[in-house]
């Protein structure tokens, strides 16, 4: 065998240095960035819902289903949801049609959406040999941070006297948003069957968060949303919790988009109990296992959930969605499908640079 000569020795060399050279400057390829529509439209689309956690496993997967089809096909960015259930019980799995339903909407919504929705999670506190339920944050846009933060603690009835204690909480998300900057999410569900100076002292806390937060690390959009159980026109202390909340700097984006293209004040808004296309509560046929099994009645319609923004971003529209009427109300908008015993709140925001 010959031995190579230094020419051919050389040449080999210099080509292996251009090939060498060539993959050192080939970068690798673009990761997509996440919600990209953001940075093209300069919108981003939210909901809140409250699910239905005790919902029993015949109409489980459809009303996931349901959401995920809305939310594909409005664009959602972002999904504030409460009472996500968890459980580990086999019997329960089986009656509730679901281990972890934060989870499986996700897979819903991933089947269908050419983007992907991160998951975060915040469980609250469980009782022993029943469902834990959650508050979860699905989002399209990246999510950079997240931390979920404790609320005082406050007592809540279950059912006939008997007192639960319920660890309510805060997720904090950072969530990029191309083109614009940050969005600081904080979703929360404030205490229900508690007296009305406990659950302002959750908004306190709330509020508190927001600005240790803010002062800390601003982000240039600011939403707080969710189930608060705020019902303006129960009385002074629902009011009185609201209005701290504006005070804080923060429009409330159903009532400002209804004023602006409507005409609509605040205090006609699902008022009084009653039943109209602006109630979050009370208007859906659906009932949990435990209301259908002690013949509880249809809730009272009530505006408890909410959409909140600081700053200079403005309103684009917004409404509430999932709130067909049931026999108590009489048809509201029959035509959209009863996912939970809550209605959603949507809005689309136009992002101010």
């Amino acid at each position: 065998m010959s031995r190579p000569s230094l020419m051919n020795v050389a040449w080999v060399a210099m080509a292996l240095l251009f090939l060498l050279a060539g993959c050192a400057s080939t970068r690798p390829p673009q990761q997509a960035v996440a919600c990209s529509d953001v940075a093209a439209t300069g919108h981003l689309h939210v909901l809140t819902l409250n699910l239905l956690y005790d919902a029993a496993a015949s109409v489980r997967q459809q009303t996931l289903n349901d959401i995920a089809r809305f939310a594909v096909a409005q664009h959602v960015h972002v999904l504030l949801l409460q009472e996500a259930v968890l459980t580990d019980v086999d019997r329960i799995q089986r009656l509730l049609g679901t281990s972890d339903s934060a989870r499986e909407l996700q897979q819903s919504l991933n089947a269908r959406s050419s983007e992907p929705y991160e998951l975060r999670v915040a469980w609250e506190t469980g009782v022993p040999l029943v469902p834990t339920t959650a508050n979860a944050i699905l989002s399209r846009c990246t999510v950079a941070r997240h931390f979920p933060t404790v609320l005082p603690i406050e007592s809540e009835e279950a059912f006939e006297g008997v007192d639960l204690t319920i660890t309510r909480n805060v997720q904090v998300a950072q969530l990029t948003l191309p083109g614009y900057g940050t969005l600081h999410a904080y979703h929360t569900h404030l205490c229900a069957a508690c007296s009305a100076e406990s659950r302002n002292q959750q908004v306190d806390a709330l509020l508190a968060l927001v600005e240790r937060v803010e002062g800390r690390s601003a982000g240039n959009h600011v939403l707080p949303g969710g189930d608060l159980n705020l019902d303006r026109a129960k009385g002074a202390p629902g009011q009185a919790a609201y209005e701290r909340i504006i005070r804080a700097g923060f429009r409330d984006l159903y009532a400002e988009y209804r004023k602006t293209a409507f005409g609509d004040a605040p205090d006609t808004l699902c008022w009084n109990g009653k039943a109209d296309i602006h109630c979050t509560e009370g208007v859906s046929p659906r009932q949990g296992l435990i209301d259908q099994q002690t013949g509880v009645a249809f809730a009272r319609p009530v505006r408890i959930d909410y959409l909140f923004l600081r700053g200079t971003d403005t309103i684009r529209t917004s409404r509430v969605v999932f709130n067909p009427g049931n026999t108590a109300t009489g048809p509201i908008n029959p035509g959209e499908p009863a996912v939970s015993d809550h209605s959603g709140v949507y809005a689309e925001i136009t992002l101010q640079r």
